[in-house]
């Protein structure tokens, strides 16, 4: 089962089991009803409501501020895959060890991981030789995506 990290608690909120969680996804997650994984643990959301740019969130079975004193820094998972992507929208985490080819079906590499920058994510693509290069993920470079490769359009000095 692959997990996808969708936020994190920062902090407890109030006297009735709340938390304080900042999301790290795209998509509408946080529903009444929905479940996700904190510390290998599966809860099932109670409540939801928005503060902010945070979600403050109610589990069931946890009523009290003892109760979810201790998610407090913790990352909260889901093993829930969007279904509704857009056009040009992907599953990062299924994107690594994708093979990356040029548009002349050079063999780049093969992504290693993701790393969130501010104007979005680099692909950390490991050679052959061991050595990695970091392509941004954006349409500028990236022309294509299959469930086995992604094929780039390079400049000089990218590789």
């Amino acid at each position: 089962m692959i997990l996808y990290s969708i936020g994190k608690i920062v902090n407890t909120h109030g006297i009735k089991g709340e938390v304080k969680i900042k999301k790290d996804t795209d998509f509408d997650r946080f529903k009444k009803g929905s479940t996700v994984y904190i510390d290998g643990k599966l809860l099932k959301i109670r409540s939801v409501r928005t503060q902010g740019e945070l979600y403050l969130v109610a589990f069931e079975n946890l009523l009290s501020l003892t109760d979810v004193e201790h998610l407090k820094h913790q990352e909260v998972f889901t093993s829930d895959e969007p279904t509704d992507l857009k056009e040009n929208e992907y599953h990062l985490p299924k994107l690594i060890g994708l093979s990356v080819l040029t548009q002349n079906n050079y063999l780049v590499g093969h992504v290693d991981s993701l790393i969130e920058v501010p104007q979005g994510h680099l692909l950390k693509v490991i050679k052959s030789d061991g050595k990695y290069v970091l392509i941004p993920f954006v349409s500028e470079f990236i022309k294509s995506v299959t469930d086995e490769e992604i094929m780039i359009d390079t400049i000089e000095g990218l590789i």
